[in-house]
């Protein structure tokens, strides 16, 4: 079965960089060594290896951004790192991993674990789910893989249908899904990415598509560059038949 799993951190200094993103990679990177060294070698030994599984970072007292001569992130002393994979031996080496490491250098600061959960999973059994955004959505233009579109922007529904395509593709053997956008809310968020500045969107949409590809989207997130932190959904409602709507 798929899992979703949350991690509870305490930092000492609570200052971060804009690009926070990265240092939590590489305490998933270092989780998965630990545990699974082959399946390590299987996600990074190679480039451009599509990656069942996105996550999120959340701070409850984040405050605000430092000034321009700082570059950084006022974030206070809490960290929560939600993680979700399609693949559940990834989610037994993620977990096991995370529980091996109490404590992790996250830049000029520290993470100390507090506490590791696992989510119930959700099954999405119509054609119809709204989404919220754990994490900013980054969807790009074909040909330009440096371009990022926003809803409504020329080439945004082409880039969409490439991304869900292809994590179809891999995860599920589908050769085409049809897939609907239909934006409730959205808007603009800039990220900060190793040396990129993006613009993605954060937002509630509506999707449809086949169950099983809206499933998959729910466990590995949406878009480009899920792996390092962007695209991570919650289930927010789905439609039945009847267009009745059953909550999370």
């Amino acid at each position: 079965m798929p899992l979703r799993l949350r991690a509870m951190y305490s930092l000492e200094k609570g200052i971060l960089p804009l690009d926070y993103r990265r240092g939590f990679l590489s305490l998933l990177k270092e989780a998965i060594k630990q545990s699974n060294k082959h399946m390590y070698q299987r996600f990074y030994s190679r480039h451009h290896v599509l990656k069942p599984f996105t996550f999120s970072v959340f701070f409850p007292q984040l405050r605000e951004t430092l000034s321009s001569s700082q570059r950084g992130l006022e974030v206070g002393s809490e960290a929560i790192l939600s993680f979700s994979t399609w693949d559940p031996n990834l989610g037994v080496s993620i977990y096991n991993g995370l529980l091996s490491i109490s404590e992790y250098p996250l830049f000029d600061d520290r993470l100390r674990l507090k506490g590791l959960s696992v989510h119930r999973n959700q099954v999405i059994t119509q054609k119809k789910a709204i989404f919220r955004t754990m994490a900013p959505v980054l969807i790009n233009t074909k040909g330009m893989p440096d371009r990022y579109l926003l809803p409504g922007d020329e080439g945004f529904e082409e880039g969409l249908e490439f991304a869900i395509q292809e994590v179809s593709r891999a995860f599920l053997k589908l050769p085409e899904a049809e897939v609907k956008f239909r934006s409730l809310f959205h808007r603009r968020k800039v990220v900060h990415h190793y040396t990129m500045c993006m613009q993605g969107f954060v937002g509630v949409f509506e999707l449809e598509a086949p169950a099983q590809v809206l499933n998959l989207l729910y466990y590995v997130g949406l878009g480009m560059r899920r792996s390092q932190g962007f695209g991570m959904l919650r289930l927010v409602q789905e439609y039945n038949d009847l267009n009745t709507l059953s909550y999370e």
